[in-house]
């Protein structure tokens, strides 16, 4: 099955059976973000994981098995419209060149790695509001001279 078709599928069934991302990633033992990046489709998952989140889900052999494919992994598109995944990539045009001068200057020349890559995410209570805290944690990957 077309892992795109797959994915609408699985996210369908997760909104259907009104099930939280935050079970689907205690059950497989997983982190959340790494567990919805892989039923949005940009990971697979191990086979007994795909099966855990196909019996959850009442999920097709088909489906399961779309679970446990590598995928072809994408960047965001041009802009998005989705105010929160606008937010993110407006802060990154704005504050990427600033987060690599840091970065190059704490470490040396060369980047963080997004494959050897941890993110975090949370809550945090504030007198103003609720407050969302994004944690990136990547190896530092020096770039070689030759």
């Amino acid at each position: 099955m077309d892992r795109k078709n797959a994915t609408e599928l699985i996210i369908q069934s997760i909104k259907t059976k009104k099930v939280k991302f935050q079970d689907l990633a205690n059950a497989i033992g997983s982190s959340l973000i790494w567990t919805i990046h892989a039923l949005h489709g940009q990971a697979a998952l191990d086979e007994a994981a795909a099966k855990k989140i196909g019996e959850i889900l009442s999920l097709t052999p088909e489906l399961v098995e779309s679970l446990q494919e590598i995928p072809l992994r994408s960047a965001l598109q041009p802009t998005p419209s989705d105010p929160t995944l606008y937010r993110l990539t407006e802060m990154m045009q704005n504050y990427g060149p600033d987060i690599k001068a840091a970065i190059n200057e704490m470490f040396g020349d060369g980047a963080m790695s997004g494959i050897d890559f941890k993110i975090g995410i949370e809550r945090v209570e504030s007198p103003n509001g609720a407050r969302v805290k994004l944690v990136l944690d990547g190896k530092f990957l020096p770039f070689n001279k030759f």
